[in-house]
C-alpha cells in the first residue's frame, strides 16, 4: 500500500466514509426527475470543510453537477474520479428495507444507489478529503465531479459539462463506472475493469398497413406485421463481431483461469461455437448474457403501440428498440441488421446515436490498479472489460480522456454478484466490500498522484 494510504487510521476512516456513504443514499436523486441540487451541495459542503472549493453548476434548475480540484505541479495529466449522483426508481413496496433509508442490515448497506453509484461518490470525496488534508505534493491535479443526469441519457451532466464547461472537467484519465467488482467464475477471482463500452442506436420500428374493421382481418394488419417481426428479433441473435478489446478481455480472462477454461473461453469468440460454449461453459445465466451482448450487435424491445380502439384495425404500429452499437460496429450496420429481420413493410426512425468507445489498457494507471488488486486481494486480477452498457466516460472521452470503470468493491462467491445489484430491487453492497473497495481506490489514487 501507498505510503499516504497506509498510514490513514483505517477503522476510523472507514467508520466515517460509511456515514458519509448513508448520508448520499438517503438524498432522494430518482431521475427521472433528478433533482440532484441537494445532494450535489452536500458533497460541496463536505469538500469545503476539507479545504477544497468546490464549484456548483446547474444545466436548468434542480439538476446540479459539484466540480471540484485539488492542484498538483502540473507536470502530469489530471486524473478525475467521476460519479452520477442520480439513480433510477425503486419500488419501495418490493423492497426489504427502504431504499432511501441508508440502513444497515445482515452485513450490507441498503439503497437505490449502493452500487450504481453513490459508493463511488462516497469513495471519491473520501479521497479528495484525504489528500487535501494530507498536504501531499501532488505530480497532476485531481478533479472529483458529481454529476447529474446519467441514467437518462447525460444530458444535464457530463454531455452538458463537457459541451459548457470543458476546460473544468477536462483531464487525462477517469476513473467512474462500470468495473472494480469481484467476478467469480470458479477459478481465480476476477476484477473487470472497463476500457471500452457499446454504442447506443435507439430506434422506434414502425409497421404501416391499411385501417379497417377489425371484424374482416387484413393480411396487412400493422400489428400483426410488428409482432411478427419482433418475435423474429426476439429468437434471433445477431452476428458475432468480437473487436480487439473484447478479444483482449476473453483472452485475458481464460488465462487468468487456467486449466480447461484457458481452453474453452476463447472459444466464445468462434462464431461457429459461441453459443454452444457460452450455454455450457458460462453456468451463471448473468455472466452468459453479458458475454452474449459484448460479442454482437444487440436490440431489445421495449416499448409497443399500436391502435387506440377494439374494432379497428390502425394503419400503423410502433415498437421501441434499445439497439447496442458493437465495439467496432457502426450504427448504420446494426440498422442494415435490423432492416433485413423486418422486411419491407416496417421503417426505422433513429432516435439516439452514440459511437462505441474504447481506451487502452497499456497505461501506468492500469498497470496501478493491476497491482493494487493483487495486493489487496491476493490472487485475483484484474483484466480489461468492455461493458454493453453506457456510461459517462461516452462523453468524457470526448475531451481526449482515457476512462476506466473502476469503483472497487469486493465481492464475496457465496452472496449476489454485480449483475444481480445492479438496478435491482434490494440493490445493496456489502460493508465489508465497500471498506475493502475504499482503500484499494485510495491506494490507486495514492500511487497515481502523489508526488515522490
Amino acid at each position: 500500500m501507498h505510503p499516504l494510504a497506509s498510514q490513514v487510521d483505517w477503522p476510523a476512516q472507514e467508520r466515517a466514509a460509511i456515514e458519509l456513504f448513508r448520508t448520499l443514499l438517503r438524498f432522494d436523486t430518482t431521475n427521472p426527475p433528478g433533482d440532484e441540487a441537494p445532494c450535489a451541495a452536500f458533497a460541496a459542503d463536505y469538500l469545503a470543510e476539507a479545504g477544497i472549493a468546490p464549484e456548483i453548476l446547474e444545466a436548468q434548475p434542480g439538476r446540479a453537477n459539484v466540480v471540484a480540484r485539488l492542484r498538483g505541479d502540473g507536470d502530469e495529466p489530471p486524473l478525475m474520479l467521476s460519479a452520477h449522483l442520480d439513480v433510477v426508481p425503486a419500488d419501495a413496496d418490493a423492497w426489504t428495507h427502504p431504499p432511501f433509508a441508508g440502513e444497515i442490515a445482515d452485513g450490507y448497506l441498503w439503497g437505490r444507489g449502493a452500487v450504481d453509484m453513490k459508493n463511488m461518490a462516497a469513495m471519491s470525496l473520501w479521497v479528495m478529503a484525504h489528500l487535501a488534508r494530507s498536504g501531499a505534493r501532488l505530480r497532476r491535479d485531481v478533479i472529483f465531479t458529481g454529476v447529474a443526469d446519467e441514467e437518462a441519457g447525460c444530458g444535464a451532466g457530463s454531455a452538458w459539462l463537457v459541451d459548457e464547461h470543458a476546460d473544468k472537467v477536462r483531464a487525462g484519465f477517469a476513473l467512474g463506472e462500470v468495473g472494480g467488482f469481484t467476478l467469480h467464475t470458479g477459478g481465480t477471482p476476477v476484477y473487470p475493469v472497463q476500457v471500452a463500452e457499446k454504442g447506443v442506436c435507439w430506434v422506434r420500428a414502425r409497421a404501416r398497413g391499411t385501417s379497417g374493421h377489425a371484424s374482416m382481418p387484413r393480411d396487412d394488419n400493422p400489428v400483426v406485421r410488428l409482432a411478427t417481426f419482433l418475435s423474429r428479433l426476439g429468437r434471433t441473435k445477431l452476428p458475432l463481431q468480437p473487436s480487439a478489446p473484447v478479444e483482449r478481455f476473453v483472452t485475458e480472462l481464460a488465462a487468468s483461469q487456467g486449466g480447461i477454461a484457458e481452453r474453452v473461453l476463447p472459444l466464445l469468440l468462434n462464431p461457429r461455437l459461441s453459443a454452444t460454449v457460452s450455454r455450457i461453459a458460462l453456468r451463471d445465466p448473468s455472466v452468459s448474457r453479458m458475454f452474449d451482448a459484448i460479442l454482437r450487435n444487440t436490440a431489445s424491445p421495449v416499448a409497443l403501440r399500436g391502435g387506440s380502439k377494439t374494432n379497428v384495425i390502425p394503419s400503423t404500429a410502433e415498437a421501441d428498440i434499445d439497439g447496442r452499437i458493437a465495439v467496432g460496429s457502426t450504427a448504420d450496420e446494426l440498422l442494415a441488421q435490423l432492416r433485413r429481420l423486418a422486411g419491407p413493410h416496417i421503417d426505422f426512425e433513429v432516435l439516439l446515436t452514440r459511437e462505441p468507445h474504447a481506451a487502452s489498457p497499456d497505461t501506468e494507471l492500469f498497470r496501478d490498479i493491476a497491482a493494487v488488486v493483487a495486493e489487496h486481494h491476493p490472487g485475483a486480477v484484474a483484466v480489461p472489460n468492455v461493458i454493453p452498457g453506457f456510461t459517462d466516460a461516452h462523453y468524457w472521452s470526448r475531451l481526449g480522456t482515457v476512462c476506466y470503470g473502476f469503483s472497487p468493491v469486493r465481492l464475496e462467491a457465496d452472496g449476489p454478484g454485480f449483475g444481480d445489484l445492479f438496478h435491482a430491487d434490494d440493490e445493496r453492497i456489502p460493508v465489508d466490500g465497500f471498506t475493502a473497495g475504499l482503500r484499494m481506490l485510495t491506494d490507486v489514487v495514492c500511487r497515481f498522484t502523489v508526488a515522490g
